[in-house]
């Protein structure tokens, strides 16, 4: 209850091509709540890729929410950027279809079985279904909208699994050298631990807040005189976190609520502060455990420094591997 920022979107549709292409899933072709006027003009059909015609809907649709992120951050495209905006995004379409048609042609196959196994995953990150279909209906997609997406994702992705993952050899030099190079990128920040007792009071309450705060002073009193905070916050706080003796785990100054890691952070392992007051009643808290921040060790770094060089080498192989697919195809580009 006490941590804080929102939790990522962890929505599907793989973004093929406008963000680095392993293991991050993405909205590629999301919605926006805000129709953007365009001052170019798309044809029908933008591309031709061998007889597969290319239309316009999902171009405009994606070059308008381009258009709204530019502009809310306050740097407008002129009429010559989005024109380059959408050459890049037909781009983009044709590479997407040669997959698919490369797809086709290793007999790839995502099953009703596997798509919606995929669906309940994404949904399992949100709090409930309702949230899910909300997120939907922001970003403008039907289920079924979003089903199709999907599948035509998970589809390139079997192309991209059979002919250009098992490519891709990373050595343990590899691993080193990345390592020594980005050391920066391995920092852990100082953490701190500790439990919370909570006493609620009703903001604005004078007698409430009196009757709260004797309170916790007296239980305070008691953990000076020997008895355990654990048994004390399991008997008397008032949150989510009393059966677990108050204890908030370990966290970062920038992730827990600003009461706490005011006040964690400045004192000594074992100390517990003062009463404080918060919006929710009033508070004391205990130091358990700190941790400094530091660089992480190659030997326990080593998997997630494969998987960045994984990630980069991928996304490098997939614009080669478009790149001679294009080489090999007809296309025809009509704006």
């Amino acid at each position: 209850m006490y941590l804080t920022g929102n939790k990522s979107i962890y929505m599907s549709i793989f973004s093929f091509f406008t963000i680095t292409l392993t293991g991050t899933f993405a909205f590629a072709h999301s919605g926006h709540t805000h129709e953007e006027k365009l001052r170019i003009s798309l044809p029908n059909v933008v591309a031709k890729v061998n007889d597969q015609d290319i239309h316009n809907n999902d171009i405009l649709r994606e070059l308008k929410k381009t258009l709204k992120n530019y502009k809310d951050r306050g740097i407008p495209l002129t009429a010559e950027e989005e024109k380059i905006t959408a050459k890049k995004l037909i781009d983009n379409e044709i590479g997407r279809a040669l997959l698919l048609q490369k797809g086709n042609e290793i007999k790839a196959l995502v099953t009703e079985k596997i798509l919606n196994q995929k669906i309940r995953e994404i949904k399992s990150t949100f709090k409930s279904d309702a949230v899910f279909e909300h997120e939907l209906k922001n970003r403008k997609l039907t289920l079924e909208q979003y089903k199709k997406e999907l599948k035509t994702d998970l589809l390139m992705q079997q192309v991209i699994d059979r002919e250009i993952e098992p490519n891709i050899k990373i050595s343990e030099e590899d691993i080193k050298s990345f390592y020594e190079k980005n050391k920066n990128k391995f920092k852990t920040d100082k953490k701190a631990r500790a439990s919370v007792i909570l006493i609620k009071a009703k903001r604005g309450d004078t007698k409430s807040e009196i009757s709260a705060q004797l309170k916790l002073e007296s239980i305070l009193d008691k953990i000076k005189n020997g008895s355990s905070f654990d048994k004390m916050a399991i008997k008397h706080s008032q949150d989510s976190l009393a059966p677990k003796g108050g204890d908030l785990g370990y966290f970062a100054k920038n992730q827990i609520f600003g009461a706490f890691s005011e006040r964690a952070f400045d004192m000594k392992v074992n100390e517990v502060s003062p009463v404080f007051k918060t919006g929710l009643g009033f508070h004391i808290l205990k130091l358990t455990d700190l941790k400094d921040g530091g660089i992480i060790p190659l030997d326990k770094a080593k998997t997630r420094v494969e998987k960045i060089i994984r990630k980069n080498r991928v996304g490098a192989a997939i614009r080669s591997y478009v790149e001679n697919l294009k080489q090999k195809s007809k296309i025809k580009i009509y704006f």
